[in-house]
């Protein structure tokens, strides 16, 4: 059945019909072009209703999605992201700068990956309970076995005898719990 794409982010998207789904039409799978590359996904109806469009009804759906690829959830992402904020979104390979850190990472999961960096012997302790002094680089999003993260790349500092060595760590900063501990994974 043809339908149009009215809205797509990571959760799911909302579809418009011409003609309304069968009755008792709880899941749907779909095959939906998201920036020319076909994607397939599986979604659970959240809601429905009926709209007006040039004087006909029109059925509109809400999907949750119940299955999708873990490159293809990444690759939306990407495309909503753009959507949504333009050039106000961070690039790809870009630094992030305080406000954007304030907005896509919790201040608990800040201060976690400083801690997991310390650990690590990758970071110094940092001298007051505010933030370490690190950067962040923004490399995308993507999904692990279900679950959504923040990809990013930090930046940090150790100090030995006046030695100073620099690293790089990539990290994976969950997205739907904000109380999750980020996973560092060099």
């Amino acid at each position: 059945m043809p339908a149009v794409g009215l809205d797509i982010s990571g959760g799911g998207l909302c579809l418009l019909t011409q003609e309304p789904l069968p009755a008792g039409r709880e899941q749907l799978n779909a095959v939906v072009l998201v920036a020319n590359r076909p994607v397939p996904i599986s979604g659970s109806i959240c809601w429905r209703d009926i709209v007006s469009y040039r004087g006909r009804p029109h059925y509109r759906y809400g999907l949750r999605f119940t299955a999708i690829n873990d490159s293809d959830w990444e690759h939306i992402m990407e495309f909503a992201v753009e959507e949504a904020h333009g050039d106000a979104a961070p690039a790809l390979g870009s630094t992030l700068t305080q406000s954007q850190c304030n907005v896509l990472i919790p201040y608990l999961a800040q201060r976690r990956i400083a801690e997991e960096l310390v650990r690590a012997g990758r970071l110094d302790q940092p001298r007051s309970a505010g933030l370490a002094l690190v950067a962040y680089r923004f490399d995308g999003y993507a999904m692990r076995q279900g679950v959504p993260y923040l990809r990013l790349t930090v930046r940090s500092r150790r100090t030995i005898f006046s030695t100073i060595s620099e690293f790089s760590t990539k990290v994976l900063v969950p997205l739907n719990d904000p109380k999750a501990a980020p996973v560092l994974l060099s």
